[in-house]
């Protein structure tokens, strides 16, 4: 996996001064898709859940972003700049994993199961939930 520094330099992401109410609002919206992706669960298809649950956390993530300084324009950088903060490699590894999955459904018409969805939603809520003690 690439530095966060490599996204620096190539423009994907980009220093700005830190924006609360952006990180704020960034953070809601994670909660409230995290909270859509559990309410459709077994009621549309497990691709749509795990979307859903992925967006959440890049979300999540991109709020820290914003509150230290940064806009990102890869979903990879988001990721990325978690390292360091307090997530192990694995959960990182985890995220870009659903990330994978997340473009293949998105852009190659795959699908997962109803396992892989339920499992996004519940690494969601765990990455979601450390995001939050982070930006307190």
């Amino acid at each position: 996996m690439k530095e966060f520094e490599f996204f620096l330099k190539k423009g994907e992401v980009k220093k700005q001064s830190p924006d609360i109410n952006l990180s704020k609002a960034a953070f809601i919206d994670s909660v409230e898709r995290i909270n859509l992706a559990k309410n459709i669960f077994r009621k549309e298809k497990p691709k749509y859940v795990l979307e859903n649950a992925y967006e959440a956390m890049r979300e999540a993530a991109d709020s820290l972003l914003y509150l230290n300084g940064f806009k990102s324009f890869s979903h990879e950088a988001s990721i990325v700049y978690l390292m360091g903060r307090g997530f192990s490699e694995s959960d990182i590894a985890e995220f870009d994993r659903l990330r994978k999955i997340r473009n293949s459904i998105k852009y190659y018409g795959e699908n997962c199961d109803e396992s892989e969805a339920k499992l996004a939603i519940e690494f969601a809520e765990k990455i979601i939930k450390k995001i939050e003690k982070l930006l307190k």
